[in-house]
C-alpha cells in the first residue's frame, strides 16, 4: 500500500505530523459529483507508512477509492506518532474535514479527547470501537482468517513445524494466531505451531530477527501477520526455501508467487468506501459499530500459489462453505 507523499493542506494552516510528515491525498482528479450532490472533505490518519504492502497501504487505497468513486476531497497523514495524534486530529477537524478515519485501535485515547470538541465532525475508527456520539467503529471478525490459514498450513507442512510471526500480542492479533493453531490441528493432529511476536507492525529489523528465529527452529511454513516488516520477512523465508501464508490485510501472492501458499485478505478499501457512502447519504449514525467478515464479503482467502495441490484448496474452500452454512464453529472475536 504505497503511493504519493505530497502535502495538499490548506495554506493557512500547516498540519504537523511525526516521522514521515504530512502526506495528504490524491493526485488523481476526483470524480465529478452528480448535480445537486454535496461534496465532503475526508481525512485519514495512520500510525504507520502507507507503503507497507499491507494494512496502511490498504487504508490509502480505501481513501483514494472515496475520491475516485464519490468525488470527495481527501487528505491524509501517515506515520503519526502517538504524541501527535490529538494535534493531527484537531487540525483536520478545524480545517473543515467532515469525515475523519482513524486507522487502528491505537487511536482510541486521542479520539476520546478530540471528538467531543467537534460534534459536527464524524470520526471513524477502524479495527476498534471507541464510544462517542460522533464516533463510528468498524471491526473484522478476527479469527476467521486464522482458522482457514491454519488449515492450509496444516495440510501443506511436510515436517509438522509451523511458525507464526505476528506483530503484537493484542486481541485483534491473538484471535487469529489462536485459530491458526485450531485450524492446523483440525487437519494435522501432530502439527507443532509456535507463535512469536515482533512487538511492532513495522519494525523491519525486529521482524527479520523473529522470522530468522522461527526458521532456525526448523519450521517449513511461516504465517506472517504484519505490515512493513512482512515483505522482507517473506523474502527471507523465500531465500530459505520456506513456504509462507501472508496477508492481514492485503494479498501477498505477488510478492513471491512461488513461495506464498495463500493470504488472509481483509477488504479494507471496501470498508472505507462503504462508510463514506453511508456518510454521504446521511445514514451513518454516530455511536454505531460495524462488524464484518466472510459472510459480508470483507474477508476471504487470497490467491493460491500454483504449487498448492488442488485437494488442499478444495478442503479449505469446503471448510469455508461449511462455516458459512453454520456447520463449522470456532471462536471468533467480534
Amino acid at each position: 500500500m504505497k503511493l504519493i507523499n505530497a502535502c495538499r493542506l490548506l495554506a493557512m494552516v500547516s498540519l504537523t505530523v511525526a516521522a514521515v510528515g504530512c502526506a495528504p491525498a490524491a493526485t488523481p482528479a476526483p470524480a465529478a459529483p452528480t448535480e445537486g450532490a454535496k461534496t465532503f472533505r475526508v481525512a485519514m490518519v495512520t500510525s504507520g507508512p502507507t507503503n507497507d504492502h499491507g494494512w496502511h497501504q490498504n487504508a490509502l487505497e480505501g481513501l483514494q477509492s472515496i475520491n475516485k468513486e464519490l468525488g470527495y476531497e481527501i487528505a491524509y497523514s501517515e506515520s503519526v506518532e502517538s504524541a501527535q495524534q490529538q494535534n493531527t486530529l484537531r487540525q483536520y477537524a478545524q480545517q473543515g474535514y467532515n469525515l475523519i478515519f482513524c486507522h487502528g485501535y491505537e487511536w482510541g485515547e486521542a479520539l476520546k479527547a478530540v471528538a467531543p470538541d467537534f460534534p459536527d465532525v464524524m470520526f471513524v475508527q477502524i479495527n476498534a470501537t471507541t464510544e462517542g456520539a460522533n464516533i463510528v467503529g468498524t471491526n473484522f471478525k478476527f479469527g476467521e482468517l486464522g482458522y482457514f490459514a491454519g488449515m492450509a498450513a496444516g495440510l501443506m507442512t511436510k515436517n509438522g513445524k509451523i511458525g507464526i510471526v505476528a506483530a503484537q500480542d493484542a486481541p485483534q492479533v491473538t484471535a487469529d494466531s489462536d485459530t491458526i493453531q485450531l485450524g492446523a490441528k483440525a487437519v494435522n493432529a501432530n502439527a507443532d505451531v509456535n507463535v512469536s511476536f515482533v512487538g511492532s507492525w513495522d519494525d523491519i529489523v525486529k521482524g527479520q530477527q523473529v522470522t530468522q528465529a522461527q526458521i532456525d527452529r526448523g519450521v517449513d511454513i511461516l504465517i506472517i501477520i504484519g505490515d512493513a516488516f512482512a515483505p522482507p520477512a517473506i523474502e527471507l523465508a523465500k531465500s530459505n526455501g520456506i513456504m509462507v501464508i501472508g496477508g492481514w490485510s492485503g494479498d501477498a501472492h505477488d510478492l513471491a508467487p512461488e513461495t506464498v501458499i495463500t493470504s488472509g485478505v481483509q477488504d479494507v478499501p471496501g470498508v472505507y468506501l462503504s462508510i463514506a457512502r453511508q456518510f454521504g447519504d446521511g445514514t451513518l449514525k454516530g455511536g454505531s459499530s460495524f462488524v464484518s467478515g466472510f459472510a459480508e464479503n470483507t474477508q476471504k482467502m487470497g490467491v493460491w500459489g500454483d504449487f498448492v495441490p488442488a485437494e488442499v484448496k478444495d478442503q479449505v474452500n469446503q471448510a469455508i462453505a461449511d462455516y458459512l452454512a453454520g456447520k463449522l464453529d470456532f471462536p471468533v472475536l467480534k
